[in-house]
């Protein structure tokens, strides 16, 4: 329980009503002024309690969101069979202020939403989440805790690499990314019984009247591959960071599978494999290296590697 600002002024002019029952002549006066204060003091308290009483809620499970975006949150909150007055939830993000979602009257099962402003990338633990109530008086702030998730994951913004098309796929991206020496387009073949309809090439499958598919070379030759060496400046790694977030988007809209190596990571994302919130959680929380850390793991050299240097070797 706190006091609310209201709360805090009501207190004080209490002990001067009560300083001056003390040392003023009316006593009688005064003392009907503070048992009246005093009932609507309790009064108040008492009526906080009741209204949280058999109220439940539970905050939704919070999405990876990227930097340039704010998250948005929602909440479910249930007041049994009797009507709730002036409920609200607050949710604190470790290092952040508190965000506060008022709700109204409940009667029953009530959604409450909104958003968290836009944060930089990083994982940000949720600290509290809770159900409050002022009314009827709006002396006090009485808590509830209610379920929530345990962290916030705002990932790199994705880079904006556009194909012919528009909209840039896998191969679009690798080829923006250097040409020579990542994942190329090999051969077209034509489709056969059990091949996926997303590795059908459409443009060249219009031209010759039937499915054709788009074979690539490169790379792992299971999914797509990419190492990221940290040990760089922070501009650098900021860059890598967000091609590597349109990257996983990209392999993630597929279908695909996605394999990255770097300084405590070597793993493959999608497909039955490790989830992708796991690799934006990678990405959230990676930090430059010094120039003396270790490397990343070894890979081929056909292998995209960032971060990506355009006049040379990354």
């Amino acid at each position: 329980m706190r006091p609310t600002a209201l709360g805090v002024k009501a207190a004080l002019f209490y002990v001067l009503l009560l300083a001056a029952f003390f040392a003023a002549p009316y006593a009688n006066l005064f003392f009907l002024l503070l048992a009246f204060l005093t009932i609507q003091a309790l009064t108040s308290y008492v009526s906080c309690r009741r209204n949280l009483s058999g109220v439940h809620a539970i905050v939704d499970e919070l999405e990876p969101v990227p930097s340039d975006s704010g998250a948005p949150v929602a909440v479910t909150v249930h007041g049994g069979k009797r009507t709730r007055f002036a409920l609200g939830i607050r949710l604190e993000l470790e290092g952040q202020p508190p965000l506060v979602l008022a709700s109204g009257v409940v009667k029953g099962e009530t959604r409450v939403t909104g958003r968290v402003p836009p944060l930089p990338r990083g994982v940000y633990p949720v600290r509290r989440a809770s159900l409050f109530t002022t009314w009827p008086l709006g002396l006090y702030r009485l808590f509830t805790p209610v379920p929530a998730p345990t962290e916030l994951v705002v990932y790199p913004a994705p880079a904006q690499l556009t194909g012919d098309e528009g909209n840039a796929g896998i191969g679009d991206l690798y080829s923006a990314l250097g040409g020579e020496g990542f994942l190329q387009p090999s051969a077209l073949r034509e489709y056969r019984p059990g091949d996926e309809l997303r590795l059908v090439a459409w443009k060249p499958s219009a031209r010759r009247g039937a499915f054709v598919i788009k074979e690539w070379e490169g790379g792992s030759g299971a999914g797509h591959e990419a190492v990221l060496d940290r040990r760089t400046d922070s501009e650098s790694l900021e860059q890598a960071l967000s091609l590597l977030s349109a990257l996983a988007f990209a392999a993630k809209e597929q279908k695909d599978l996605l394999t990255l190596h770097s300084q405590g990571l070597s793993a493959t994302f999608g497909r039955q494999r490790r989830p992708w919130r796991e690799l934006l959680t990678f990405l959230a929380r990676a930090e430059a290296l010094p120039a003396d850390a270790a490397a990343p793991p070894p890979v081929s050299p056909a292998v995209l590697r960032l971060p990506w240097n355009p006049g040379g070797a990354a």
